[in-house]
């Protein structure tokens, strides 16, 4: 009898432990279908935003090759996702016209803001057809966004998309480009100054007064 109970017992374990077993088996495989699940789920994520990033970059290249007047004439645009005349434009043009390639329209976003804060940039009223075309109005609209990092002398901390103001006349912005000058760890910048756009090496070549990484212009949009 008393063998018969052990043997029961023993049974009764062997089970018990099995199953524990299973059941801690089919656990971990629950957890890595699950990693692999988010694994997947952010590497998908990363190409997305590398593909957008590259098309942004790809337009913002292509401005470089255009015949482009510099014109800072007021024109009366369609709203929202007006533009100006396709062979005009001024240097926040540039990002304007990339940005918009990427789903960010910054005639509206800007405007939206103006109206509803104009004391924040000393504005008596907001107008759609050029606020968002000035340099002012685009670094306070950024700011107040949190868009902005401290200006850094460091050539390495202008990553590709990058949104870059300087201290030239009334202002003055151009977008970082993903083609490295050689022999630095900086890229060339496509900007219009007054010839149309152009990709020159124009990081440090006037006082930087306001940097927009890619990174946190696309993640709030």
């Amino acid at each position: 009898m008393k063998k018969c109970i052990k043997i029961s017992a023993y049974i009764l374990f062997l089970f018990i432990f099995c199953s524990c077993a299973y059941l801690s088996d089919q656990n971990d495989k629950t957890n890595r279908n699950e990693k692999q699940l988010v694994a997947v789920a952010e590497l998908k994520d990363t190409l997305e935003k590398d593909t957008i990033r590259s098309k942004y970059l790809k337009h913002i290249t292509w401005q470089s090759t255009q015949d482009v007047t510099y014109d800072p004439s007021y024109f009366v645009l369609n709203y929202p996702n007006g533009d100006v005349p396709a062979n005009k434009g001024v240097c926040v043009d540039v990002p304007i016209r990339g940005l918009r390639t990427i789903g960010i329209d910054l005639q509206k976003l800007v405007h939206e803001d103006i109206k509803s804060h104009l004391s924040a940039y000393h504005l008596n009223h907001a107008d759609r057809n050029i606020d968002h075309r000035r340099c002012v109005n685009l670094i306070i609209y950024f700011k107040r966004q949190n868009q902005t990092i401290a200006v850094s002398d460091k050539e390495e901390d202008y990553h590709p998309g990058d949104i870059v103001f300087w201290d030239i006349a009334r202002g003055h912005v151009g977008v970082v480009s993903n083609k490295k000058v050689p022999g630095t760890n900086r890229y060339y910048l496509v900007h219009n100054i007054c010839c149309g756009p152009q990709m020159e090496d124009f990081l440090f070549a006037a006082p930087i007064v306001c940097h927009v990484p890619y990174v946190k212009l696309v993640s709030s949009h």
